[in-house]
């Protein structure tokens, strides 16, 4: 009878006696009165084992290796492994290997390519060492789950950090970070962080899962310590671990919040320099009070206590700096010197006396100036580092010196001589001053007004003048009695021969005169026997234009071919023509002759 119910039974082969040679199993059950048996099965217990399918305890990889950790058979017997290896989407590669007895850990070591993403799988079997055993018999275990190989992570978290900092004691801290690449990703990361954020505290840390690559965090006004380590199934990157400053130092007290209500404090100091913590100087404790503290530090150097408490937070109480007993100064104020020297004033620079000199709380700087039988003095705040001296007589030598004072005293004096200017050798800063706004304004001045024209020029074109030929003119060179000087007129007769059957317009070019290139055109027929010769008219000569003044003195030039009459110039009817710049007067006269 079957009533579908399953059961399992673990036995020890050692309970069993003999399991190297063949065995009859079954299984027999009773109800009540009624007794079942099942089938009988024969086997040879030790040449029958079959292993579960191994497990992957840890692995990781470096320099091209990985080295694998497989949990160990329950029998604690050598067996025989078989390991498959490909990239993603390529053919498997097969190895064997075997383990020994009695290991706590199943290790091997695969090769691999150092910056490739793998895909391994794993199986084994026992090591039959009985004679009646065979290959036959012998049972391979289920393959293991498919594991990715992801590559290591060779580069730390970059880590950013924001702050902002309240006025009750506290800063919130935010802090980013990059995702490491696809390739180290595979399978997940986590990032183990410790913070040390409680100055009297052990190091708080926190683990963070792969999605999330920001913290928040509220510290105290007192330095914190953040590190951050990278982890994925192979390995983990190198610590990355920066250092938050503490906020900056105070130069008085200053008190933030009420400690009567601290579930638990903590006083920590140190010794300063220049404004600088010593690290190997830092004390911590959470029962001794500020009034123990000044009794225990060192006399005459100045040291810094910042007291933390905590109710529902982290908070920063009470800063201040502190002296157990102040004293003066050891040294006087460095790199004095003297500078923007005028005739009636001086600029006086100087370095701060460095914090180890102090020996106490620095009040202020003591300024003399001696010189023209006069001594001066003056007090500047501990903070400056310069002081304009006025008021001081030209051309005189002056002495300044300068000291630091603490309430136990001033220090040692630090001295520089300087002499001012004569008035005659250089302006007052004033002078100067007046003298350089006139400078500027000149050239503003120079500046607008060439581009002023310049603009000018482009929008209203110039206008041209009249172009008139110097050599047109001609000018005496003595000018005594300019009423002395008459035009000069050059007569000259010319010859026309017309015929007055002839039209005018049948005229050959050339027939022309050589008076074309003057403008007035004279025209010439051939004369027929027995008709009697008659003159052209030139009235229709007559210009349209003005006579241009500068006609005078021009020469009218003639060809060569151009021949004068001796014939006498009879006073007959005139007629006036202007071409091309001169003036011509046409005679006309009864003998068919011409004159201009």
């Amino acid at each position: 009878m079957n009533t579908g119910n399953q059961s399992k039974k673990f036995i020890p082969l050692e309970e069993l006696g003999v399991i190297s040679s063949k065995t009859d199993i079954w299984v027999q059950t009773q109800v009540r009165n009624l007794t079942c048996n099942s089938s009988k099965i024969s086997v040879i217990l030790n040449c029958s084992v079959k292993y579960s399918k191994p497990n992957i305890a840890s692995m990781e990889r470096s320099a091209g290796n990985l080295f694998l950790s497989l949990d160990e058979p329950k029998d604690n017997k050598s067996v025989i492994y078989e390991i498959r290896w490909r990239e993603r989407g390529s053919e498997w590669q097969n190895a064997t290997f075997e383990t020994k007895e009695n290991t706590y850990k199943d290790l091997y070591t695969l090769h691999l390519h150092n910056r490739t993403v793998y895909q391994i799988q794993l199986r084994r079997q026992a090591k039959l060492h009985s004679l009646q055993c065979n290959d036959s018999h012998s049972l391979w275990s289920d393959w293991s789950a498919l594991t990715d190989i992801p590559l290591e992570i060779h580069i730390p978290p970059v880590l950013h950090l924001d702050e902002k900092v309240w006025s009750n004691g506290t800063r919130d801290i935010k802090i980013t970070w990059a995702a490491t690449s696809a390739e180290e990703t595979i399978g997940g990361v986590t990032y183990n962080m410790n913070l040390s954020v409680w100055s009297c505290g052990k190091p708080k840390r926190i683990q963070l899962s792969t999605l999330n690559q920001t913290f928040d965090i509220s510290v105290t006004y007192s330095n914190a310590s953040i590190s951050i380590i990278a982890t994925n199934k192979v390995g983990r990157s190198a610590p990355k671990k920066i250092i938050i400053p503490p906020v900056k130092h105070r130069n008085e007290c200053v008190t933030f919040t009420n400690i009567t209500k601290a579930k638990k404090r903590c006083l920590e100091w140190y010794k300063m320099e220049d404004g600088e913590i010593l690290p190997n100087s830092v004390k911590k404790s959470k029962d001794k009070l500020i009034k123990h503290i000044k009794n225990e530090v060192q006399k005459f150097v100045r040291h810094y206590y910042i007291l933390h408490i905590f109710s529902k937070q982290h908070q920063t109480a009470e800063m201040c700096p502190f002296y157990s007993i102040e004293g003066a100064p050891i040294k006087g104020p460095g790199g004095v010197n003297t500078t923007d020297l005028t005739h009636e004033s001086v600029v006086l620079n100087w370095r701060h006396i460095p914090m180890a000199e102090q020996r106490g709380f620095l009040k202020h700087y003591i300024i003399w100036i001696s010189g023209h039988g006069k001594t001066k003095l003056h007090k500047v705040p501990a903070d400056k580092t310069s002081f304009l001296i006025k008021n001081l007589h030209p051309g005189t030598s002056y002495t300044i010196s300068i000291a630091g004072k603490t309430i136990a005293g001033k220090g040692p004096n630090t001295t520089v001589n300087t002499e001012t200017h004569s008035k005659e050798k250089g302006l007052s800063w004033q002078d100067q001053t007046i003298l350089s706004v006139c400078v500027v304004a000149f050239l503003c001045t120079f500046i607008c007004s060439f581009a002023a024209r310049r603009f000018k020029r482009k929008l209203c074109p110039v206008v041209p003048s009249p172009v008139v030929d110097a050599a047109e003119f001609i000018y005496p060179q003595d000018q005594q009695d300019l009423s002395q000087i008459t035009e000069e007129v050059h007569e000259f007769v010319l010859l026309l021969r017309q015929e007055l059957n002839k039209s005018t317009e049948n005229v050959a070019p050339g027939q022309s005169t050589i008076l074309q290139n003057f403008g007035l055109v004279v025209f010439e027929e051939e004369e027929e026997e027995g008709e009697e010769g008659e003159v052209t008219d030139l009235s229709f000569m007559k210009s349209c234009f003005y006579p241009n003044p500068s006609y005078r003195g021009k020469t009218l030039q003639l060809p060569e071919n151009f021949h004068l009459t001796d014939s006498p110039i009879k006073d007959n009817d005139t007629e006036s023509t202007y071409r091309n710049g001169l003036f011509f007067e046409t005679k006309v006269q009864e003998c068919d002759k011409t004159s201009l």
